[in-house]
């Protein structure tokens, strides 16, 4: 049903919401039922727990310098840096496993039990680094324990995007799908902008030394205290109407395989197409401090300031982008997106690399971000709408934490050591360019795909 309105939308016309026979690997999402939780409930449950998931991830990369030096001493800063970024990025390793525990788990007992799982273990992981003892204290024992920690955050990141999504697209009226998936985007901007607020404070209120004696330890504790308000929250919505009405129909085979065996090209294709959405939030959301601060030569506090122009516009224009796509429809929008964040990626970076100022940054990390979220907006739905609801929780997490794990946690290690390598600060934009050649082909396929669904679907 989704597939054939969904093209139609995508073609300019007008799409019948009649009920159809829905074909396997597509959506079957029942629409306007009513549930015993508002609009606003539902979007903030979703957004608060997924700031909360990101926030964390994200603080750890935003203070990667200091981690780097308080639990990874080395005789060279370069190598300290390198084994904190590959201490994120191994993180990410865990992602899959989540993805496939705790996704097949909420489509089995709930998107609301399965929230409220990944927000207390993304708690517990947060909770290990902020009382970590260093390594000047413990020995080996402090790189191990951070090691732990980011392997607890990485599985239960696993878990939150399909889950979030899912409860999103699920609550929402089919007519505004778009808007409802888009507050994920608001999610991570949200995160990423208190994550900037955060580094940008604690570098102006606390001298480096302080910062490396305990301040570090500040945001980490920070992000602890969101934890009991996004639990209660979570706690309090109502399961979505289509996921009560599925679970009525009793026992189910298990959702990884019904997921695998709807369409294995299909799945790849997805990943192809999100690839862009991974480069961009670890390279200019996370990163992007490290490399202002390293590359650019802008002081530590300033660099915050681009990760804050970068997060502010996901913040306020995902909505807006998720909302023009239920009018205009995802494929527009998301072309559009990739063709724009490829023609301006690698000018953006050449304008920082010229001007080296905080005001340069800031103007470029706003501008990409403006295009990013442009493609990034209406991609949540756009994926939802590839599965069914039976499945559709653990397939949207096996497509974004295989995407997040391949494309975006190991990232930022791999720009270190590439512009160590070969002195070329422009890398960065290179493999934003490629993510976004990947993301087209991604799109295409997707695209043809659902084309031949609504021909076998109108011979039928």
């Amino acid at each position: 049903m989704e597939a054939q309105n969904l093209i139609a939308n995508d073609e300019g016309s007008s799409s019948s919401t009649t009920a159809r026979s829905s074909r396997p690997g597509w959506s079957d999402a029942r629409t306007g039922v009513p549930s015993g939780t508002s609009s606003r409930t539902v979007v903030f449950a979703a957004s608060i727990g997924n700031a909360l998931e990101w926030y964390d991830l994200i603080i750890y990369g935003v203070l990667a310098i200091p981690i780097s030096k308080v639990f990874f001493p080395a005789h060279s800063e370069l190598v300290s840096l390198l084994i904190a970024l590959a201490t994120f990025g191994a993180s990410f390793l865990m992602r899959p496993i989540g993805a496939l525990c705790l996704g097949s788990y909420a489509d089995r007992h709930g998107r609301k039990a399965g929230m409220r799982l990944t927000i207390l273990i993304m708690g517990c992981g947060t909770l290990a680094i902020a009382v970590a003892p260093t390594y000047a204290v413990a020995g080996l024992a402090a790189p191990v324990i951070i090691v732990c920690a980011k392997f607890l955050q990485g599985f239960s990141a696993g878990g939150e995007f399909g889950t979030s999504v899912s409860f999103l697209v699920e609550h929402a009226p089919e007519n505004r799908r778009g808007l409802f998936a888009s507050f994920q985007i608001v999610g991570v901007g949200l995160a990423a902008t208190l994550a900037s607020l955060v580094g940008f404070g604690s570098n102006r209120l606390f001298t480096p030394a302080e910062i490396m004696e305990w301040a570090w330890r500040i945001p980490f504790l920070l992000g602890l205290t969101i934890l009991p308000i996004a639990w209660f929250i979570r706690r309090k919505v109502s399961e979505t109407p289509v996921f009560e009405t599925i679970a009525n129909e009793g026992p189910r085979g298990s959702p990884l395989r019904e997921s695998l065996s709807a369409s294995k090209l299909r799945i790849v294709s997805a990943i192809g197409l999100y690839c862009l959405a991974a480069s961009t939030n670890y390279l200019l959301g996370v990163y992007i401090p490290t490399y202002a601060t390293r590359e650019l030569g802008i002081s530590a506090a300033s660099a915050f300031w681009g990760t804050l122009g970068f997060s502010l516009v996901q913040v306020f224009m995902a909505p807006v982008f998720g909302a023009l796509s239920d009018i205009v429809g995802r494929r527009i929008l998301i072309a559009t997106g990739l063709v724009l964040v490829a023609a301006a990626v690698i000018p953006a970076f050449q304008i920082m690399l010229h001007f080296r100022s905080a005001a340069s940054l800031i103007a470029c990390m706003a501008c990409l971000g403006i295009l990013v979220t442009l493609f990034q907006a209406p991609v949540p739905a756009f994926l939802s709408e590839l599965f069914p609801t039976r499945t559709r929780t653990t397939g949207l997490a096996v497509i974004h934490n295989l995407n997040f794990t391949v494309f975006g946690g190991f990232a930022p290690l791999l720009m270190t050591l590439l512009i160590a390598a070969t002195a070329d600060r422009l890398v960065p934009a290179y493999y934003v360019l490629i993510t976004a050649a990947l993301a087209v082909c991604g799109l295409r396929n997707l695209v043809a795909s659902k084309r031949r669904e609504a021909r076998l679907n109108g011979a039928v």
